[in-house]
């Protein structure tokens, strides 16, 4: 359970025929949204992208999205504007060229290198299958002034591949600060992120002695960063406000988004440490209950962003979770232009990926084949 917006996510339930679609302008006023539906041509092979929920990087355009497969070891390249797979390319698991058995990110740097990660190492390599660089997230150089109990999680990189972003994980306390690490001067900097750090209310952990050990498992409000071209957004699921750092220029800025139909943060009070699965089940749901919001979709032929939020309503008895989402068109500026109810649109919040040609592309498997849900906003 990587974060709150991993667990409230659900794949969006829509019509598998292709290209169907339907407008809801009646009931949405200045908002008009129409939806098709689309499949990608696989070329006779079998996508592990339709296997679970993936996030799928693209290039800048978006001409291309990628999806990397860690327990093969594949990466498969999409054409957007064709809809179909370019290729499928195998990488080796061992030897000098080797990834490694369970690598499970992947990031794309431009179209020619691909960073892979687990919880202790990155390995930058190139199409061919070279590997370029391998870098270890447990460097002195690279965790200088962090704990013992904390560790390093991989974000993102800029688009050179020179800097890579990363987040602090620690079980006992959230650190909502950012590592930024230049590769090529291996050298460190802090971005701090003050008002994240709330974060620490919706963390539940569960500690459990198993044979002699510890297992732990925890939940809490995502930290993630997004791009804009030469800008960072460090954004979380459980604030609207986000934070756009500019590294041309070391520049950190707190931006508001202020929304009227919905809270604009958690703000409940919870368990921290639990002694049971049960009680951590218990804590999620209350969380469940607050508001979260998705990733900032850019959309650079309209240059606004989307943003899907959400909340569950409180179960009645046996009856299936309900719950209410709600769509936000924000300016570049974030300030919000228009934002509306869409619940009676969708039955769980749509699995939005990126924005292309004005449309956002939501996950969708038709039929075990890899398809898109595309949304345009009038």
């Amino acid at each position: 359970m990587k974060n709150l917006l991993t667990i409230i996510i659900l794949i969006f339930l829509a019509s598998c025929s292709e290209r169907k679609e339907t407008t809801y302008g009646n009931s949405y006023d200045d908002i008009q949204l129409s939806m098709d539906t689309v499949v990608v041509d696989s070329k006779d092979e079998i996508l592990m992208a339709t296997t679970s929920f993936p996030t799928f990087p693209t290039n800048a355009d978006p001409s291309k999205a990628y999806f990397w497969h860690g327990r093969s070891a594949n990466l498969e390249i999409i054409d957007l504007d064709k809809l179909e797979l370019i290729e499928k390319i195998g990488f080796e698991k061992e030897g000098p060229n080797g990834v490694g058995q369970n690598m499970y990110q992947g990031f794309m740097i431009g179209d020619s290198l691909l960073a892979l990660g687990n919880w202790n190492q990155v390995t930058l390599v190139d199409m061919k299958g070279n590997v370029q660089q391998r870098i270890k997230l447990n460097e002195d150089w690279i965790k200088e002034g962090l704990d013992e109990l904390s560790s390093l999680s991989v974000l993102g990189f800029s688009d050179d591949g020179d800097l890579m972003y990363c987040g602090i994980t620690n079980f006992s306390r959230l650190n909502s600060n950012i590592v930024k690490v230049d590769l090529k001067n291996k050298t460190t900097q802090l971005i701090e992120l003050p008002e994240y750090d709330k974060r620490e209310n919706f963390r539940i952990t569960h500690k459990e002695e198993i044979e002699g050990g510890t297992s732990m498992s925890m939940i809490s409000p995502s930290l993630e960063l997004g791009k804009n071209y030469d800008k960072i957004i460090f954004w979380s699921d459980a604030f609207n406000n986000v934070y756009v750092y500019d590294s041309e220029t070391d520049s950190l800025k707190f931006e508001m988004i202020t929304s009227k139909l919905t809270a604009n943060e958690k703000m409940g009070t919870y368990k921290n440490d639990v002694t049971s699965h049960e009680a951590m089940t218990e804590e999620m749901d209350k969380i469940y209950l607050e508001v979260s919001f998705s990733k900032l979709l850019w959309d650079d032929k309209n240059n606004v962003y989307y943003r899907f939020s959400s909340y569950n309503l409180p179960k009645i008895a046996d009856e299936k979770t309900k719950g209410k989402i709600f769509l936000s068109i924000i300016k570049e500026n974030f300030e919000i232009m228009a934002e509306k109810e869409v619940s009676d649109v969708f039955q769980t919040v749509p699995s939005a990926q990126f924005v292309k040609d004005g449309l956002i592309y939501c996950f969708l498997n038709v039929d075990d084949e890899l398809g898109y849900v595309r949304i345009k906003i009038n």
